[in-house]
């Protein structure tokens, strides 16, 4: 609904200000004119948008806590809209402030919850509009909140293990990157002067450093063109369909990555798709929301044939036989979950696990890259030591 400033009549002739709230002008005039009122004047009130670097956004954690606090503001029995202004009054967050402020507006006029939140999909993604809906449908909001809570803290806790896991590599790669350009523009180059001077033959691998070091020096503006393009050029063809699905296939099927991504993977899918069903979402929606949110193409592509499968008629167990990136262990979880009319409680017993399996992967990982790392950063400077001292000894040995 839209709001108005409105100056209205009344039956004495005196004239008021206000602001009401109408779908239009008509009805505006025909609620005044029902309660004894003339309007006079009404001018549409704009909402204020502000400003917000590319539209503002709100974090995970913000939503993990405004989702447990509007929780035990709605099971302590505060009206929804109330709950929903205080949690506007306390954010910091300007454009989420005015999100919740709609929200409170619409929530106000008659409008549901889910209906209202469906107006951010920014905000709220898919699957917390529909738990949601299910949750007001059998009267249990306060339920899904708090389980829209656990699943945001369990993805939020998985995602700041794998962003752990990754830091310190990428920290190292820098580090290594970094000496190695600072031996090739400041070091190589004195190497490099002496032996122009001495006029031998030199091995290949120290032409191919003096070559490197050059390019550095004399042509760094062309090094660093050439890194850009080529980082925007493997970003562009990620962005591509063939991209994706290449990207995806490495992912799962890559050394030690391909088996930490498929635990990642299998515990996202029982963790989603438990929250769904336990919010009351239908089998077929919870299926086609949870391989939305994989983020991996060729799963959304055995998630969308399970959800096919169930359709035809099909038990979930059934079409999980051919999905080779769920072990044997889920596939049982589930055939007995939805034998024993626990599917819910199986998935999130196999998420709990897979989360446990996930933390410890990742701890092994981090502890199995940094030795790795430091042989490659080793091997790296060895080379650039080695074309260095192969002259000197090709020198050494001529002189004798």
């Amino acid at each position: 609904m839209a709001r108005y400033n409105c100056e209205v009549k009344d039956a004495n002739g005196e004239v008021l200000k206000t602001e009401l709230e109408a779908p239009n002008l008509v009805e505006l005039s025909n609620l005044l004119s029902g309660k004894g009122f003339t309007l006079i004047k009404a001018s549409e009130v704009k909402e204020k948008s502000g400003f917000h670097l590319f539209g503002g956004s709100v974090k995970a954690k913000e939503m993990m806590i405004f989702t447990t606090q509007l929780s035990t503001l709605v099971g302590a029995a505060i009206p929804l809209v109330e709950a929903v202004g205080i949690m506007a009054d306390q954010t910091s967050n300007p454009y989420f402030k005015q999100v919740l402020e709609n929200v409170g507006r619409d929530l106000q006029s008659g409008v549901s919850f889910s209906v209202s939140i469906r107006k951010h999909p920014k905000v709220f993604n898919r699957i917390y509009c529909n738990m949601c809906e299910a949750g007001e449908a059998g009267g249990m909001l306060d339920q899904v909140l708090q389980r829209l809570a656990n699943f945001a803290e369990a993805d939020a806790e998985i995602r700041g293990k794998i962003k752990g896991a990754l830091t310190m590599p990428v920290i190292q790669l820098v580090l290594a990157l970094g000496g190695v350009i600072f031996l090739l523009v400041k070091i190589f180059p004195n190497f490099a002067t002496m032996f122009k001077k001495m006029k031998v033959d030199l091995p290949k691998i120290t032409e191919m450093m003096m070559m490197a070091s050059d390019a550095l020096i004399n042509h760094y503006i062309l090094c660093i063109l050439g890194a850009i393009a080529i980082g925007v050029i493997c970003f562009l063809a990620m962005k591509t369909k063939v991209g994706q699905r290449i990207t995806a296939l490495i992912s799962l099927k890559a050394p030690v990555l391909g088996e930490l991504t498929q635990k990642i993977a299998v515990s996202r899918f029982a963790r989603t798709f438990c929250s769904l069903l336990g919010a009351g979402v239908p089998i077929m929606e919870s299926l086609r929301i949870t391989g939305s949110v994989m983020g991996n193409p060729i799963l959304e592509e055995m998630i969308e044939n399970m959800a096919i499968g169930v359709q035809q008629g099909n038990t979930l167990a059934s079409t999980l036989k051919k999905v080779d990136v769920f072990p044997p262990m889920v596939k049982k979880m589930i055939e007995v979950g939805e034998n024993s009319g626990n599917l819910d409680v199986m998935l999130s017993k196999a998420a709990d696990f897979y989360d446990r399996d996930v933390k410890e992967a990742l701890d092994g990982l981090t502890s199995a890259i940094t030795p790795i790392l430091t042989v490659v950063m080793g091997i790296i400077i060895g080379t650039i030591a080695l074309s260095v001292f192969m002259p000197l000894f090709k020198m050494s040995s001529s002189m004798k």
